[in-house]
């Protein structure tokens, strides 16, 4: 089984050949069939990169993909929920959608992209003896281990000049 977190598991179209339960690696792609997205972001910005950052006197990093051709939007990732921190841990806050902002190429400014990911995970039985679960300690369940993985990268290519930044996001979420 590979380690796609649920709110991703029909968006997220797996490829490559070094997929398992330790990784997966994937495009977005629109229910529509679409795989060109608006990206909308809460970050600090450093060096042209996302970053955490102060949000409410806490910490918060959120992305959400908006299909070009459908205009439905998708949660890719909110530190406050997913991973291991914001899953387990409950670290974090969710920001508002009315806080995000439209995110444009470094290069050409276009506000177009593909976007790929990388999911990394410890796997399932890490999750169930980290977790309380095989102590009985917890209320999470073991399918749950697809939402506590450990670090996420997030690759956009520019649908306007092709530039290609296969780590616009590379965070460790644990």
């Amino acid at each position: 089984m590979l380690p796609i977190p649920k709110h991703l598991k029909d968006i997220l179209a797996p490829g490559g050949d070094k997929n398992s339960e330790n990784r997966v690696d994937g495009v977005i792609r629109c229910f529509c069939g679409c795989e060109s997205f608006y990206m909308k972001i809460f970050a600090d910005v450093e060096e042209g990169y996302p970053q955490v950052c102060e949000y409410e006197d806490d910490y918060a990093l959120m992305v959400k993909a908006v299909c070009k051709d459908c205009s439905k939007d998708y949660l890719l990732f909110d530190d406050s929920k997913h991973g291991w921190n914001g899953f387990v841990c409950h670290d974090g806050v969710t920001v508002s959608d009315d806080e995000l902002k439209i995110w444009q190429c470094t290069e050409c400014e276009s506000d177009i992209h593909n976007v790929e990911i990388r999911i990394m995970s410890q796997g399932k039985q890490d999750f169930i003896e980290e977790s309380g679960i095989a102590d009985g300690e917890t209320d999470f369940l073991e399918d749950d281990w697809v939402e506590a993985f450990g670090w996420i990268t997030i690759g956009l290519k520019c649908c306007g000049c092709g530039n290609n930044d296969e780590k616009w996001i590379d965070y460790e979420t644990m």
